[in-house]
């Protein structure tokens, strides 16, 4: 081939170029090698920094930052930073950013995983996720804003993972365009996330460690300062391998000598009578079974015998393979002496309530019953096993009783409250009635917390049916005593009722309008004059028909003023002083005015020729339970006060014991009765109140009657059925054995659109019932052939629908049906108790 070939020059050619790229390559290798090498000497120089100083708790950022700028440096990138997913893979939180040229911070950045679902797979899926440009690459195109925030172009970023569990991610930032990363870039930048996974597991382990050391020094000092000696038996070498200092109190000796001596040193010294449940814990410590807790005596080698309260557990381990018996020491020899001498006492105190000739009864706060003596078992006819764990109330107490004293009960050992004394009727084994008079005590336990109740009651039956006769035979010649006077009274309001009727029987012309009128007024005045006095006579005896109403105190003061003033006469002043406005009772407003006048009436007597004012002021008053019962109310709340205070001449201590007594008085003879504060008395208490007084001679006397309010303002006002007319048509039956009496009350009936039978018995009613349609029965209670409760009785179980009102000059507590009439009683009366009888109001 020539020198001018034109072949030669060309492979001379394609020969220098291949010289030249593979002199290129040369070049690019070796770079690479350099590369390769400088990043393996960064990656020593992270070995190196972790080796130097492990991260602890106090610098574990320090060293983050550290490796960081390190690996900065050896990637030649510009931002560098570390996030930690949350433990629910919720967020990326970032923990430490470094910025070239500026010092590292915590930027406290967080983005939402469920934003980046494609960057978070790659993580998990635990490959370094190296893109050459975010905006390109699906794994980072969820990334965008952020990437731009920050002028972002490639990541290389590695995940956190420890123990299989990704933690979270080191991130390699290029700030500019697309980069792309070498293999030996890749792999430097996984050794660094293998380096940062290693930092933070080192720390956790020194972080459990310190904790664990922690936990021991403060669970030793727990045991060390517990006041009771903790040990520890170790079921594997059967031998004590724990005892606290605390060891010195059980008899002098110190904790290393207990452990030298081992447990059979200590089982030694309890005494043998105790010591068999102690043995079982080391027969049956493997299996478990043996009792957990004993209390038995040990005897010290100075002759001292302490009693021990010894408490364990089986300690198992992770396989739950029994370890080691763990357990607590406790000296409670006061306590052990204290309780048996406690038992003693109460054994002695048992035995002396068994042989004493009183009933004892002890009931815990549930009421049942947890002890009850002879002499109860004696009085109730039931065995002590039938009543020991029994309600006592469900076993001994009437129905009618029953349920209002078990609430009662209840509610006054939750208040850590007892009634000091009552009396209460008991039903025995066999059906007879005993009553009792209880003096009633709050047991409690050693800390103060009520227990149960004890009670002591003496067996009053007898003694009450003795006083109940002597009572009646008192009143008796009581009464007698009062005839005269009462009879003189009714005998001049007869005489005054007989001259007017003469008067009014005259001829009209000669009698003018006015004196009719006149004659008439004083008859009714009289009438009126006559029921109080019977009213007075039946209350005190508790015979009359109750008709409790709502009404205001003040406005009964009010309207009573001309009857108060009438009462004093001239010579004494009466002043009012109301200031209950908004306070209503709910009681029979006659029998509240009664008491009123009747106190008026006292002071007016007693003030007399001594003083000149009488002052009457109500006002209202918040009572505490406790104090409200003391007092002698049913219950707690707000009362309403009436009191009478007058200027007189007083009373001595004596006078004052004795002036609630019935037919007690310091008037002449003939002058008084003695019933009216006795009356007065029996209102407040039936109210659900009661009376208190203070005097002193010739300093004056007030009285203060406390009656159970309502408010004004949140009081409803039932509708009252008699103020709608009545239905026409129906029929009334009347039925008494008086002829003024039937007339009067049928002609009333009549005139109001009912349709009126009368007849003058039983029997006749009974005809008439049986025949003909009734709607509404009014009957006296007191019939010549019989009772009008039994006639009722029997027309209702024939005609369930049959409305009944009874009329009587004394309830005396019988059944009064849909309604109830005191006699005497005026049209007005008659006509509401009848129209609320028969429902016209649904």
């Amino acid at each position: 081939m020539s020198q001018g070939d034109p072949e030669r020059t060309w492979l001379e050619r394609e020969l220098a170029e291949l010289r030249a790229r593979e002199a290129q390559y040369r070049e690019q290798l070796g770079r690479k090698d350099a590369e390769a090498a400088r990043l393996r000497a960064h990656a020593e120089a992270l070995h190196q920094l972790l080796s130097r100083r492990p991260p602890s708790r106090s610098d574990l950022t320090r060293t983050l930052t550290d490796v960081a700028r390190l690996s900065a440096q050896a990637l030649r990138i510009e931002r560098t930073s570390l996030w930690y997913l949350d433990p629910g893979m919720h967020t990326l939180r970032c923990a430490l950013q470094l910025v070239e040229g500026a010092e590292a911070t915590a930027e406290g950045l967080v983005l939402a995983t469920d934003g980046c679902p494609a960057y978070v797979k790659a993580l998990r899926e635990g490959d370094a996720v190296a893109v050459r440009d975010v905006y390109e690459d699906p794994r980072t195109q969820e990334l965008a804003s952020y990437l731009r925030e920050h002028r972002i172009g490639a990541l290389l970023d590695i995940p956190i993972v420890i123990g299989g569990e990704l933690l979270g991610v080191v991130c390699h930032e290029h700030v500019g365009g697309p980069m792309s990363w070498e293999p030996s870039q890749v792999e430097f930048a996984a050794h660094v996330g293998q380096v940062v996974a290693l930092a933070l597991e080192t720390e956790r382990r020194i972080r459990a460690e310190y904790a664990e050391r922690e936990t021991e020094a403060k669970y030793r000092h727990l045991v060390e300062s517990l006041p009771v000696t903790v040990y520890s038996f170790d079921l594997h070498s059967g031998t004590l391998d724990y005892v606290s200092p605390r060891a010195i109190e059980l008899g002098g000796r110190s904790a290393a000598t207990w452990l030298a001596e081992g447990a059979r040193a200590w089982l030694a010294r309890i005494d043998p009578e105790d010591r068999a449940p102690v043995m079982l814990r080391f027969q049956r410590g493997a299996q478990g079974g043996f009792p957990e807790e004993a209390t038995y005596r040990v005897h010290l080698d100075d002759g001292r015998t302490l009693w021990v309260r010894d408490t364990c557990r089986v300690v198992r381990d992770a396989l739950g393979q029994p370890v080691a018996i763990q357990g607590v020491l406790s000296d409670v020899t006061d306590r052990t002496q204290a309780e048996l001498a406690r038992r003693e006492i109460e054994r002695r105190y048992r035995a002396l309530l068994d042989n004493v000739d009183v009933i004892a009864v002890m009931l815990d706060l549930r009421g049942c019953v947890t002890f009850a003596n002879e002499a109860f078992v004696r009085v109730s006819g039931f065995s002590r096993e039938e009543l020991i764990g029994l309600d006592w109330f469900q076993v001994v107490l009437p129905d009618t009783v029953r349920d209002s004293v078990r609430q009662r009960f209840l509610r006054d050992v939750a208040a850590g409250t007892v009634v000091p004394r009552f009396e209460l009727g008991i039903v025995t084994k066999s059906g007879e009635s005993r009553q009792l008079l209880s003096t009633n005590t709050l047991l409690r336990s050693a800390e103060g917390a009520p227990e149960g109740t004890l009670s002591i009651a003496i067996d009053v039956t007898e003694r009450r049916s003795l006083e109940n006769q002597l009572l009646q035979q008192t009143k008796l010649e009581s009464l007698g005593r009062l005839a005269a006077g009462v009879a003189h009274d009714f005998n001049n309001l007869l005489a005054v009722m007989m001259g007017q009727v003469e008067l009014l029987q005259r001829a009209p012309r000669e009698l003018d309008p006015d004196k009719r009128a006149v004659a008439i007024g004083t008859l009714e005045q009289a009438i009126e004059q006559a029921t109080e006095l019977t009213r007075s006579l039946l209350l005190y005896g508790r015979q009359e028909l109750e008709r409790s109403e709502l009404f205001s105190a003040d406005e009964l003061v009010r309207e009573a003023r001309p009857l108060l003033e009438a009462l004093a006469g001239r010579d004494l002043q009466v002043s009012l002083s109301l200031h209950a406005p908004g306070a209503q009772v709910t009681f029979d407003r006659a029998r509240v005015r009664q008491a009123l006048l009747n106190l008026v009436g006292n002071a007016a007597d007693a003030t007399r020729g001594h003083g000149g004012s009488i002052r009457v002021a109500t006002h209202v008053e918040l009572l505490q339970e406790t104090d409200a019962r003391t007092r002698g109310a049913a219950v707690g709340g707000s009362f309403v006060v009436l009191t009478v205070a007058d200027d007189g001449r007083g009373m001595d201590p004596r006078t004052l014991s004795r002036i609630f007594d019935p037919f007690f008085t310091t008037k002449a003879d003939g002058r008084g009765t003695g019933l009216g504060l006795a009356i007065t008395q029996t209102v407040a208490s039936q109210a659900g109140g009661f009376v208190e007084v203070s005097s002193m001679p010739g300093t004056g006397t007030s009285f203060h009657v406390y009656l159970p309010a309502r408010d004004a303002r949140t009081s409803a006002v039932p509708a009252r059925k008699s103020d709608l007319p009545p239905a026409p048509g129906l029929r009334v039956l009347v039925v008494d054995d008086l002829k003024p009496i039937r007339d009067a009350v049928a002609e009333s009936l009549r005139a109001a659109g009912y349709d009126t039978i009368t007849v003058a018995d039983t029997r006749s009613a009974a005809e008439i019932l049986g025949s003909t349609p009734i709607d509404l029965l009014i009957t006296d209670l007191h019939l010549p052939d019989g009772s009008g409760a039994v006639l009722a009785r029997s027309a209702r179980t024939a005609r369930p629908n049959l409305r009944v009102v009874i009329m009587s000059g004394s309830a005396k507590g019988e059944e009064t049906f849909d309604g109830a009439l005191a006699k005497p009683f005026d049209e007005t009366t008659l006509l509401r108790v009848v129209a609320d009888a028969l429902g016209a109001v649904p």
